[in-house]
């Protein structure tokens, strides 16, 4: 499956919206699970695997930033004495 090409934006809302629209379309089929319902559940998870790794890389990226910050403040206190 193409990342690129999920039949689900990847943001939270937008996932909600699908995974209620494929359980209303589950209890509509009287517990069937038809195979475009698995693709779409798949193409959720997919979804939330790039925003789970997208928070991931935010959450580096500001520790990094504040070990930058530490340092360069450190930094500028040394040359000031």
């Amino acid at each position: 499956m193409k990342k690129e090409n999920l039949l689900v934006d990847c943001n939270v809302k937008a996932i909600r919206q699908r995974l209620e629209l494929t359980l209303g379309n589950i209890e509509f089929q009287k517990g069937y699970i038809l195979w475009d319902d698995q693709e779409k559940i798949e193409h959720c998870i997919e979804a939330l695997k790039l925003i789970e790794k997208k928070d991931e890389t935010n959450k580096q990226r500001e520790t990094l930033n504040n070990i930058f910050n530490i340092y360069n403040d450190a930094l500028l206190n040394k040359i000031k004495e």
